[in-house]
């Protein structure tokens, strides 16, 4: 159980983080009032969930019931969570009509197919042949890294249509791509089981979180 400590307490620290930046992307909500911004706080909130559930996991015993529901939680709402962020940056230069229509579309969606992935998997039979979650893991994992890269083209460009020697978007870019090293070092990990992967992939989530709350706070006190 020691061995266990410090990666939950790193789910723990990752979902704290998470959850500020959903308290600051929802108040840059309420300040513009543009719908594609709503992605981000919604991103960033499963984002928070998966992490919580990531660590419930690690508690119980990996054949138990409660393990493999919170394992498929992590997976499923990890990768909703980096799609919510592709969303919201894919739609930041797009009609905010159709943004504020495809999020709500998009939203019930989720809510409905996790609801619904969760109870196929605690009341499907075990002759159903589920994958393994070592199995889907890569490939949820592949599908986050196509959505951060996606984002990071995204914020490069916005930075070089700026013309601006340092910008918001430059060290934003700068965090996803912490981000995304962290996802493929996680992929490493569950490809060839690297402890030193595994610990890199933590360590870059919250140093990428990090320079996100420092950001937005910088940029919503005037600063950025």
């Amino acid at each position: 159980m020691t061995e266990l400590l410090l990666p939950i307490a790193s789910e723990i620290i990752s979902a704290g983080l998470a959850f500020v930046l959903v308290y600051f992307f929802f108040r840059a909500y309420r300040l513009t009032k543009l719908a594609y911004l709503l992605g981000l706080p919604f991103g960033f909130s499963f984002l928070g969930v998966s992490y919580i559930s990531l660590g419930v996991s690690m508690i119980y015993e990996r054949s138990s019931v409660s393990s493999i529901g919170s394992l498929w939680l992590y997976l499923v709402t990890q990768t909703y969570g980096f799609a919510f962020v592709t969303i919201s940056y894919y739609f930041s230069r797009k009609m905010e009509e159709k943004a504020k229509h495809i999020l709500k579309i998009v939203s019930l969606a989720s809510a409905i197919s996790i609801f619904l992935i969760l109870l196929g998997l605690y009341l499907a039979p075990p002759s159903l042949g589920l994958p393994s979650n070592d199995v889907a893991d890569e490939g949820f994992r592949i599908a986050n890294l196509v959505f951060l890269v996606y984002v990071i083209y995204t914020l490069v460009k916005n930075w070089e249509s700026s013309r601006r020697p340092i910008s918001r978007s430059m060290w934003a870019s700068s965090a996803f791509s912490l981000l995304a090293i962290g996802q493929y070092s996680q992929l490493i990990h569950d490809i060839d089981g690297s402890q030193t992967a595994f610990i890199f992939a933590h360590i870059l989530r919250i140093a990428s979180l990090l320079v996100l709350i420092y950001i937005y706070y910088v940029s919503g006190k005037g600063e950025g």
